[in-house]
C-alpha cells in the first residue's frame, strides 16, 4: 500500500472515531427523553421563571415553575434550538438558530408534563431537538 492510502485510511478513522461517539450521544440522550416523556401522562400550565444565557459557548437553560399535588415543581433545560436559513430571494446565505419554542421570557406560561406519581420527573413540552442555545 502507497503512503497517499495509509494517509487517507488513517485520516478516516480519526474523524470516524468523534463522529460515532457523537452519533451515540445523541441516541442515548434522545431515548432517554422519550422514556421520561413515557413516564410524565399529567400536564400542567407552568410559569417562566428564569432564563440563564451564560454566553455564546454554553446553552441558555430555561426554568419553569408548575404546580402538581398541590404543591410548585421547577423543571430546568436547556433550550433547545432549530436552525433557518437566511435567504436572499431564493439563494441561501447562511443560517440562523432560534428556540423551537419560539420567543421566551420570564413570566411566560408554557405546558409542562410530569410524572403524577412524582411530579419532580418532569419535562417542558415543545422543548424537543437536539442543538442547544
Amino acid at each position: 500500500m502507497n503512503d497517499g492510502l495509509w494517509i487517507l485510511l488513517i485520516f478516516t478513522l480519526l474523524l470516524s472515531i468523534p463522529a460515532a461517539a457523537v452519533a451515540l450521544i445523541l441516541h442515548f440522550t434522545a431515548r432517554r427523553r422519550k422514556n421520561k416523556a413515557a413516564r410524565c401522562t399529567a400536564s400542567a400550565l407552568g410559569t417562566v421563571t428564569s432564563l440563564s444565557r451564560k454566553g455564546i459557548d454554553r446553552p441558555t437553560v430555561i426554568t419553569v415553575e408548575y404546580q402538581a399535588n398541590g404543591q410548585l415543581w421547577h423543571v430546568s433545560e436547556s433550550l433547545k434550538l432549530r436552525s433557518e436559513a437566511i435567504r436572499i430571494g431564493k439563494i441561501p446565505i447562511g443560517q440562523r438558530k432560534t428556540p423551537v419554542l419560539g420567543r421566551v421570557e420570564i413570566g411566560d406560561t408554557l405546558p409542562v408534563r410530569y410524572c403524577p406519581e412524582v411530579p419532580s420527573i418532569a419535562l417542558i413540552e415543545g422543548n424537543e431537538g437536539h442543538w442547544n442555545t
